[in-house]
């Protein structure tokens, strides 16, 4: 009888999704580039699953999007996961990889495009209710999953009563929702659906020894009274958006009967987004410019193969751009995209007193050196400065908010 079970866990993949209406700004070519990167990443983690010896896969959804996933992407993955037969891949469609008698998760549909039909070793839990199966090697190991029949929000509780299932020494639950306390960066992503949602107190009651989640970006766990981590979102295998910045993993784990026993966050994506935000009040040059903006990429750990969301703000002399350094900056790394903040740098002692703009700056520079209140002082600041934009430039935009 098995008394642990070592497996690998990634979910969100989000294949072939079109990396369209980004803040990153791809061009075609890095969009395209990017989008076989990702693809490849599912046989590097197939990989990682025969190299460390799992004895099961686990895919809690949205592998890919069902909108624009092709057949070239699906054979290749069918590939991946035929290679790690005799081990069991486990997948529990998300609301992006749907399963539909019209997906890619029909062998009718992939017969008639003539293609491979799921290998014998993938598990595709394909009904809207529970099902549970036994572990083909191990029996005593129960694998419980649904699946989204269609991408809308799914308002209904799933774990708020008990799921009917055999009982078994292990058990595992594959699950694709919302926890309802998770606090992920991506939790109030624009378009990003509430969808099944469930507590951590209704997950625990389920008494599984340990639930793979899916559906959030960000790696996330939840641990029981004990601190044993009994379920965890591996979050997206590979960043994409600008709100999946930062490190993501594939979940290396060993799980006993009461939760996880060993765990190894894996990177398998060699790229990083970073979202960086740089001062650059007091720069007085071009070569300036550049070596502030590079020395803070440095201190926030980017690379030459990551890809980089730069927001620059502060106040630099009149004619002096950021876009002047752009074309270096974007040489150093895979790719660079420019959020430009910055405004011009007022001389306030220049302005003639006999103008609108001279009188508003001595009429503010008065109430600033009346206040002794700091918060009416960093108001009163502000507005100098909103001022000035709208004399100067005829706009004015939230940028000197705390």
């Amino acid at each position: 009888m098995v008394t642990t079970l070592r497996f690998l866990q990634f979910s969100d993949v989000h294949l072939d999704s079109r990396l369209t209406g980004s803040q990153l700004a791809w061009s075609p070519e890095k969009r395209e580039q990017r989008r076989r990167e990702i693809t490849e990443l599912v046989g590097k983690a197939c990989r990682l699953a025969r190299e460390h010896k799992v004895e099961a896969l686990f895919i809690p959804g949205d592998l890919w999007d069902d909108e624009t996933i092709s057949a070239e992407t699906v054979a290749r993955v069918l590939e991946a996961f035929a290679s790690l037969d005799p081990i069991p891949v486990f997948i529990a469609p998300g609301n992006h990889d749907f399963c539909s008698p019209t997906s890619f998760y029909s062998d009718e549909v992939l017969r008639a495009r003539g293609m491979r039909p799921w290998p014998k070793n993938v598990i595709v839990f394909r009904t809207a209710e529970f099902t549970t199966v036994r572990h083909p090697a191990h029996p005593e190991v129960t694998v419980t999953g649904r699946a989204f029949v269609r991408n809308v929000s799914l308002e209904e509780r799933l774990l708020s009563a008990p799921i009917p299932r055999p009982s078994a020494p292990m058990s595992v639950l594959l699950f694709h929702g919302s926890w309802i306390e998770y606090t992920g960066r991506d939790r109030f992503e624009e378009g990003k659906l509430l969808t099944a949602p469930f507590s951590r107190a209704e997950l625990l009651a389920q008494g599984f020894s340990y639930a793979a989640l899916g559906h959030y970006h960000h790696y996330a766990e939840i641990t029981d009274d004990q601190g044993r981590v009994r379920a965890a979102y591996t979050g997206c295998l590979a960043g994409r958006y600008l709100s999946e910045a930062g490190p993501h993993y594939a979940l290396l784990g060993e799980i006993g009967e009461h939760g996880l026993l060993a765990m190894e966050k894996i990177r398998v994506d060699e790229r990083t987004i970073h979202d960086v935000e740089v001062d650059v009040t007091g720069v007085e040059t071009e070569s300036g410019l550049r070596e502030r903006i590079l020395g803070r990429l440095r201190e926030h750990g980017a690379t030459a193969s990551d890809i980089v969301f730069l927001r620059v703000q502060g106040r630099l002399p009149r004619g002096l751009r950021p876009a002047f350094v752009l074309d270096d900056l974007q040489r150093e790394y895979f790719h660079l995209a420019l959020a430009d903040r910055t405004r011009p740098a007022y001389d306030l002692d220049a302005a003639d007193p006999r103008t609108v703009q001279g009188r508003f700056i001595q009429e503010m520079r008065r109430r600033i050196a009346a206040t002794s209140d700091p918060r009416e002082r960093a108001l009163l600041e502000r507005a100098l400065y909103y001022g000035l934009d709208a004399l100067v430039h005829g706009t004015v935009e939230p940028i000197y908010e705390e």
